[in-house]
C-alpha cells in the first residue's frame, strides 16, 4: 500500500505502473481519464480497467450548535444557518471542484443504504441567493455599521470561521465558499490545519464550522442519522446537535427492522435536520477505481474499506507487460 497525499504524484505513480490499482481516482483527473464517465481510449489501449460506483457517503459542512454565533435553536440562529445553506451553489461545486463525480444531496442519508430515497427532495439541495438574503434581512443579520458586511442582530460583527485542510481540493472548495459568502455579504475566514488537529478541536467543541465526509460502514442509514444524535455529541455528532424530537425519532427507528414504518421515522428525522440545519449536506460522491489487467479478484465492496486484502496479482502477466 502506498499512501501518496497529493493527486498529481499519485496519478503519475499509477500511470507509470509503480502501482497495480488506484483506489478512487482523484477528481481533478476525471475529465481526462474518464471523459463522459467512460475510460479514455488511450488508457483503454494500455489495458487499464475502470469501475465507477456511487459511494455510500455524504460530504457535509458542520455548524457548531453550541457556538455563540452560528449555534442555537432560536429562530434567528436557524435562519442564519438556512441562509448560509441556500447561498451554497452545490451544482457549481460538483461541476468545478468535484469534476461531476458527485450528485447533489437532499438530506443526510447516503446512497446504497436503507433509508435513502432518491425521490426525496428538500431545501437542503436548494440554491437561492435571493431567499438567503431575504432570510438574513428578516431576522436582523444586516449591515449595521455601513462597512458592506452583515452584522449580528446585536450589532457585533458577523464572521464565519471555517476549519479546513491544506490539500488542493480543500483550497478549491474554500475559494467557492468565499464567493458564496461574499455574494450575500457574509465575511468568512478559513482556519487551515491538518485533519487530526481539526478533529481534536471539533471534538472539544472549538470549531465553528468544518467540512468533511462521512462514509457508511454498513447498508444502513443509522450511522448517518447518528451524526446528529444528541447522546453522541463530541463523538460522531461533531455538530453537538441535541434536539429531543430528533433524538426520539432516532431511538424509535433503531428498534425496527427495515420496514416502511422505520423509513417513515428516518425521513421525519431527516426533515428535522433540514429545518434546523445543524449541517449543510453538499453531495454524495461517485468514485472510480482503476487497475491494470494483472490484478486478480477485484470486487469493490461498498462498505468494507479494506477490500484489497482479497485481491492478488498475476505475476506472469505483470512481468510480461513490464
Amino acid at each position: 500500500i502506498a499512501i501518496i497525499e497529493e493527486p498529481q504524484p499519485r496519478w503519475l505513480s499509477f500511470l507509470n505502473e509503480e502501482q497495480d490499482l488506484m483506489d478512487q481516482l482523484p477528481a481533478d483527473f476525471a475529465p481526462s481519464v474518464i471523459p463522459n464517465d467512460r475510460l479514455a481510449p488511450n488508457l483503454a489501449k494500455k489495458g487499464l480497467l475502470a469501475v465507477r460506483y456511487p459511494r455510500a457517503d455524504v460530504a457535509v459542512s458542520y455548524f457548531a450548535m453550541e457556538h455563540p454565533v452560528v449555534g442555537g435553536y432560536e429562530p434567528h440562529k436557524v435562519a442564519l444557518r438556512r441562509a448560509i445553506s441556500l447561498a451554497v451553489d452545490v451544482d457549481r461545486e460538483i461541476r468545478l471542484v468535484r469534476r461531476s463525480q458527485a450528485i447533489p444531496a437532499q438530506g443526510v442519508v447516503g446512497p446504497e443504504t436503507f433509508g435513502y430515497d432518491p425521490q426525496f427532495k428538500s431545501e437542503m439541495g436548494d440554491f437561492s441567493r435571493a431567499r438567503a438574503k431575504a432570510l438574513l434581512d428578516m431576522h436582523g443579520w444586516v449591515d449595521k455599521d455601513g462597512d458592506g458586511w452583515r452584522d449580528q442582530p446585536s450589532g457585533e460583527p458577523l464572521l464565519l470561521e471555517y476549519a479546513t485542510s491544506p490539500d488542493q481540493q480543500s483550497r478549491q472548495l474554500n475559494e467557492l465558499w468565499k464567493k458564496y459568502m461574499d455574494a450575500v455579504h457574509i465575511k468568512v475566514e478559513f482556519k487551515i490545519g491538518q485533519w487530526p488537529e481539526q478533529l481534536k478541536a471539533a471534538r472539544a467543541g472549538k470549531v465553528m464550522m468544518w467540512g468533511l465526509g462521512q462514509s457508511a460502514s454498513s447498508p444502513d442509514a443509522d450511522g448517518f442519522l447518528a451524526l446528529a444524535y444528541g447522546p453522541q455529541k463530541g463523538e460522531g455528532n461533531l455538530a453537538f446537535f441535541d434536539l429531543p424530537a430528533f433524538n426520539k425519532l432516532y431511538d424509535q427507528q433503531t428498534l425496527l427492522g427495515d420496514t416502511p414504518e422505520r423509513l417513515a421515522l428516518m425521513q421525519e428525522a431527516s426533515k428535522l435536520l433540514v429545518a434546523y440545519m445543524p449541517m449543510k449536506v453538499h453531495a454524495h460522491r461517485i468514485a472510480t477505481d482503476l487497475m491494470f489487467p494483472w490484478v486478480i479478484g477485484y470486487q469493490r465492496h461498498p462498505f468494507m474499506r479494506e477490500f484489497w486484502r482479497y485481491i492478488d496479482i498475476d505475476p506472469e502477466r505483470a512481468a510480461a507487460r513490464k
